[in-house]
């Protein structure tokens, strides 16, 4: 309840506030869940895109930001997972067909760049099977960014990729060569839509 609540106050605020613009709705997966992953520059980004996605997305979420007053309740309340023994939580969500989010950066840009990418999103994808869905969300680091103490009215945009599909892995580890292909594919794409 509270993630559908926090959601139709974070798109009327969005829209209201920032001109919130989504593109490529059309792209996301209709017959199977899915991983979204996208760039972290902005306080505001899981905001954005809760409001750009209609599904329930579960997010995965750094464990200090639990201990921050406001920001920890409210990240509780929306059932976020928190880092740290997660994987096995996540691919347990994605086999009953919820939808996981991951900043794959691992925290938000300080500068605004497409940062290097962790390996988390590459593994669900080939442990699972599912989509990853690359997401860019372009304007919240010129709104919002990290060391600003108030935010400024700019437009954000999220511009919504197509599925990308990794080889499912059997095995119980995953081969190292593969997954670095398979975090760079998710890079690439994410940084086309970026500067596209």
């Amino acid at each position: 309840m509270w993630y559908w609540i926090l959601r139709e106050i974070s798109i009327i605020a969005l829209k209201l506030f920032f001109r919130l613009k989504i593109e490529g709705l059309e792209n996301l997966p209709q017959k199977t869940n899915f991983i979204v992953v996208a760039n972290h520059t902005s306080l505001l980004d899981p905001l954005v895109i809760m409001a750009a996605i209609p599904r329930r997305i579960h997010w995965l979420a750094l464990k200090d930001l639990y201990r921050v007053y406001v920001l920890g309740w409210l990240i509780k309340r929306v059932k976020a997972i928190p880092t740290g023994g997660s994987s096995e939580r996540l691919i347990h969500l994605l086999m009953k067909n919820k939808n996981v989010g991951i900043f794959p950066e691992g925290g938000i840009s300080r500068d605004g760049t497409l940062k290097e990418f962790r390996r988390g999103a590459a593994l669900l994808a080939m442990k699972t099977g599912r989509p990853v869905v690359p997401c860019a969300i372009l304007g919240t680091f010129q709104a919002f960014p990290r060391t600003a103490k108030f935010p400024k009215f700019r437009p954000i945009k999220v511009k919504i990729g197509k599925p990308q599909y990794l080889l499912k892995e059997f095995e119980d580890v995953v081969d190292d060569i593969r997954l670095q292909e398979g975090i760079f594919k998710i890079r690439n794409k994410i940084k086309e839509l970026t500067y596209a």
